[in-house]
């Protein structure tokens, strides 16, 4: 099978099709960009899938890459102390730092040094929009009126909007990191995932560590085909001896189940009552 769109995404796709039809082995045909990442992840899968790296009409056996992470920028006194409004979790992800209410991203840390500001808004596209609208409010009287409209859209009783159906695998995820005895875990620590999301459409798992336990936890919401490989790639690099799958009811389906049966880390599907309106 070739990979060509998003293919660390698209692993998880080819996984399934081979698993549906009960194939013994899985070769998977990836540009030399991207074919680094993918082998890292079929590491994880027993069988193990043969990942080939493609580059013109030379195609060879792919080396798993390592995974390289960003350093954040340091917080400056003023802008932490900003962030440390009640509602608010300071979330740190692919060197960017944001703060985010109920999973939803309502500021983002811009700039360095004395320069170093607080953007204000649902979402990067929000942050600029906002400040036009709003000139004379300080960051402190902002932060504050966003944190109000999330709080008031962003509970189980609301009626549909669209903030409350925006991210909501990291809404469920922050109910589980103020909660995490719900899973029996003594302790939640959020974690990013292995790639970036592109902004607050993009439906990507949202994780969590209890470095206690040795625990992943990975919320989705929705059919991800991409749920379980990437879940792995993460415990492996938190260095977690088990994962936690935690989605709601209607999306806990077979073919996830079967794909985890795949995993060398041993995965766990946890059903979960939704927070949102409706859930």
């Amino acid at each position: 099978m070739s990979l060509e769109v998003e293919p660390e995404r698209s692993f998880g796709q080819a996984l399934i099709v081979a698993t549906r039809h009960g194939a013994r082995s899985l070769d998977v045909f990836v540009d030399v960009e991207w074919s680094g990442a993918v082998a890292r992840r079929a590491e994880m899968f027993d069988p193990k899938p043969v990942v080939w790296s493609v580059l013109g009409s030379n195609v060879e056996p792919a080396k798993p890459a390592i995974m390289i992470g960003v350093d954040p920028p340091a917080v400056e006194p003023h802008v932490e102390e900003l962030l440390a409004m009640p509602e608010v979790r300071t979330i740190i992800e692919h060197g960017v730092v944001f703060g985010e209410c109920r999973g939803l991203e309502v500021a983002r840390v811009s700039g360095t040094g004395t320069e170093q500001r607080l953007e204000v808004g649902v979402g990067v596209y929000d942050q600029g929009a906002f400040a036009v609208m709003h000139p004379d409010l300080t960051p402190q009287q902002s932060l504050a009126e966003v944190v109000a409209q999330v709080l008031e859209h962003r509970r189980s009783d609301a009626a549909p909007h669209p903030i409350n159906r925006l991210v909501r695998e990291r809404w469920l995820r922050s109910e589980l990191l103020d909660d995490p005895g719900r899973l029996g875990l003594t302790g939640l620590e959020p974690v990013e995932g292995a790639v970036a999301r592109d902004g607050l459409h993009d439906r990507r798992a949202a994780f969590a560590h209890a470095p206690e336990e040795g625990v992943l936890v990975a919320c989705s919401v929705g059919i991800d085909l991409d749920l379980i490989p990437a879940a792995a790639e993460v415990a492996s690099r938190e260095g977690a001896e088990r994962i936690v799958a935690v989605l709601p009811a209607r999306d806990d389906h077979p073919i996830t189940r079967a794909v985890a049966d795949r995993c060398r880390i041993p995965v766990e599907i946890t059903v979960a009552q939704a927070p949102w309106p409706g859930g």
